[in-house]
């Protein structure tokens, strides 16, 4: 049997189908697990996609994530500004070329 974190909403939509949803709720250090794993599981999505919904997907797992850590996202836009100027952003698109190691 697989478990996969899903959206708050999900239980009551399966069961509104007339299907048994069944569920469990996590919490403390199981969720923030999960939660990291829904935003890779996005992530992998949105490779595939590329759509602006896998994005919102992925937008809102953090936001779950960083609620459930107590971190603002004003926070987290203070050290991505600070990475910014340190080592500046992704505009200029370039791909760094490495020779293997192997």
């Amino acid at each position: 049997m697989s478990e996969k974190l899903v959206r708050d909403l999900i239980p009551e939509i399966i069961t509104s189908d007339g299907e048994t949803a069944n569920v469990r709720i996590a919490s403390g250090d199981e969720l923030d697990v999960l939660l990291r794993a829904k935003i890779v599981e996005e992530a992998k999505e949105f490779l595939k996609s590329g759509t602006a919904e896998e994005i919102a997907d992925i937008l809102e797992a953090i936001g779950a994530l960083l609620a459930l850590r107590k971190v603002s996202w004003d926070e987290i836009n203070r050290i991505r500004e600070e990475k910014l100027e340190k080592k500046g952003g992704f505009t200029k698109g370039y791909v760094l070329t490495m020779e293997n190691d192997t």
